[in-house]
């Protein structure tokens, strides 16, 4: 009796805890490379894995649409979910706290209807994106009702406009931002008390070369049956470590899909990989067509970023994770859709990164994904710390493990080339940049070279100097010596 009692508890707890993935290798690894045949998909090591799948079982609540989720400044966790109009707060070990389903409206008990966004303030204010009813809720962090944002009265906006939103963010000047449905003209922005101020990172005009062409030979009447180029919607939106928000687009055939946008509102993001594409835009080379019927290019759905200056960016048309530098540079792609494997998604809806692990929710199967990174990754992670606290031959001891588990990886010559270019090892660092194509910076370690040559033997090329002009002095003397005596 005591055995069975033994075997039956085992089993309820190992029905409790959450599902661990044990395939280590559930999709290709891969990055991309500039060939003289062109842009080329390279095999590269597993960056992050899935390490454990969290759904209504495991996490002891009723998941059927989450849609969102971020963590606070203490770790705790903030899922929403709009099939069951909450939003549940797990603590850092992802147990259940409480349930927020509503509040009190000035004396009226109110709930939320589809709220697709939320958003954690530092001081734990909680706001929530609530699109059924037309407004954004903040509330203080001990539930009460802050404030409540509803459609703005402004000039800027027409009669016909309806106010959906589905994101809300805080930056660190207390300001509001929110992404509504069907607004393409960019983010709204509201002051901390609610006042609408205008769109905020107005998206730029997209348009199909082709279209274009044939408005120039188009009637009038053929031109107005056209659809109009106007600026492309925003699908999701983050706030970095530095105050900046990363924001995605909602289309997939836009140039450029990612954003970072300063207090101003302009564009930021560094576009300057080493190979030179100046893109940061997913999947490069992609089919069109197929047996799988996924065709195009990346279409981005959630952005998150680190500490370190890099980005997470979720797409899901394919269900991939591109991982991008500050620069641009490709770092990781992982993720898959689909796949019939435990750990990949179905339709996933957002992602964060908290604490080196990235947290990506599943809207269709109801569930998280947790994944973990490799030591692949972590390696990489510390030659960029290192790097950042200007640990150079310790970074450049890193990058260079990073090369012989992925001689396909460019950006790590080129970060070992500028370790050696930081240290004064300019020969070596010229043989790094060489391998990558890195012209520039090839060119950059060759003068400081040639100066530290010149500085270091200039006595003797001051010597020589000196001789040679002394020698041709004597023999300009010489040669006008022989031609006076010849002349006379």
């Amino acid at each position: 009796m005591k055995k069975c009692l033994i075997l039956l508890m085992a089993l309820l707890l190992f029905a409790c805890a959450p599902l661990t993935v044990t395939a280590s290798e559930p999709y290709r690894g891969y990055t991309y490379s500039s060939t003289d045949e062109g842009t080329l998909d390279v095999a590269a090591p597993q960056a992050y894995l899935p390490s454990a799948v969290y759904g209504s079982k495991e996490l002891g609540v009723t998941l059927t649409s989450p849609e969102d989720l971020q963590f606070d400044k203490n770790g705790n966790l903030y899922v929403c979910d709009a099939g069951q109009n909450a939003i549940y707060v797990f603590s850092p070990d992802l147990q259940l706290i409480r349930t927020v389903t509503g509040f009190d409206n000035n004396g009226t008990p109110d709930t939320f209807s589809q709220p697709y966004g939320i958003f954690v303030t530092d001081g734990g204010e909680l706001y929530v994106a609530d699109f059924g009813h037309e407004r954004v809720v903040a509330l203080n962090a001990d539930g009460s009702l802050l404030r409540i944002v509803t459609k703005p009265d402004s000039d800027l906006l027409n009669e016909s406009f309806v106010f959906q939103p589905q994101k809300v963010l805080v930056d660190t000047a207390n300001r509001l931002f929110v992404l509504s449905k069907n607004v393409n003209e960019g983010i709204l922005q509201f002051t901390e008390q609610g006042k609408f101020l205008g769109f905020y990172g107005s998206n730029t005009v997209t348009a199909n070369p082709i279209d274009i062409i044939w408005k120039e030979i188009m009637t009038e009447e053929q031109t107005g049956k056209l659809t109009q180029f106007v600026p492309v919607e925003y699908k999701n939106f983050s706030l970095d470590h530095k105050g900046f928000i990363y924001a995605v687009t909602a289309v997939s055939d836009v140039g450029d899909p990612i954003r970072r946008i300063n207090l101003s509102g302009g564009d930021v993001l560094v576009r300057a990989p080493i190979d030179g594409s100046e893109k940061v835009m997913g999947d490069v080379s992609y089919p069109y067509g197929g047996v799988t019927g996924i065709v195009g290019p990346s279409s981005f759905v959630d952005i998150t970023s680190d500490n370190l200056g890099n980005y997470y960016v979720l797409d899901d048309k394919r269900g991939r994770v591109f991982t991008y530098d500050e620069e641009g540079n490709l770092l990781f792609v992982f993720g898959a859709l689909n796949s019939g494997q435990v750990g990949s998604f179905s339709s996933p809806s957002a992602i964060a990164y908290h604490e080196h692990r990235v947290y990506a929710l599943d809207r269709a199967n109801a569930e998280m994904i947790v994944f973990e990174p490799t030591e692949y990754a972590r390696i990489m992670e510390e030659a960029m710390n290192s790097y950042l606290l200007q640990e150079y031959e310790e970074s450049l001891e890193l990058w260079e493990e990073i090369i012989k588990r992925n001689n396909n990886c460019d950006l790590a010559y080129y970060k070992a080339g500028y370790c050696l270019y930081r240290m004064m090892e300019y020969p070596k660092a010229m043989e790094y940049f060489k391998l990558v194509n890195a012209k520039e910076s090839y060119s950059d370690a060759m003068v400081k070279y040639n100066q530290i040559v010149m500085d270091a033997n200039f006595e003797t090329y001051a010597t020589v100097a000196a001789v040679v002009v002394a020698a041709g002095l004597i023999a300009w003397v010489v040669v006008r010596i022989i031609r006076k005596r010849k002349s006379v």
